[in-house]
């Protein structure tokens, strides 16, 4: 009797602790994500003249690499949809800073900044996602 117990505590405490490890790493990677990106609209800011630099596109290409890496374990504990889908803003706010445009890739970012910010609170661990 005492085994069985052992083995239900067992199994609830490794449940728990996946969760909340889970709940760590989607947290970081998304508050990551958030604040090269309004690292990124400072940038823009200040050359909104011109957002073509060099600077200004290897900072989005690292930030990219860096998404990518994350990703590879996103794409285990979250939805696809959502990950495609920052991948897909990624790659417009890309085009729009290649191509000067600075309304489009500011309003870009900032889409994706809220986009980021709702989408990890998803991920929370609360009572409202666990019922």
């Amino acid at each position: 009797m005492v085994k069985k117990w052992f083995i239900i505590i067992a199994i609830l405490a490794v449940l728990i602790a996946g969760s909340i490890l889970e709940d760590r790493f989607v947290n970081k990677a998304f508050d990551e994500m958030v604040s090269d990106l309004n690292t990124y609209v400072i940038m823009l800011n200040e050359s909104e003249s011109d957002i073509s630099t060099k600077e200004n596109v290897d900072y989005l290409e690292n930030l990219h690499k860096d998404f990518h890496e994350k990703e590879k374990l996103l794409k285990i504990l979250i939805w696809h949809t959502g990950l495609k889908d920052i991948e897909v803003s990624i790659s417009r706010i890309k085009s729009y800073v290649v191509e000067n445009d600075f309304t489009e890739a500011i309003t870009e970012t900032k889409a994706l900044i809220d986009y980021c910010e709702h989408y990890s609170l998803d991920f929370d661990i609360s009572a409202e996602n666990v019922l």
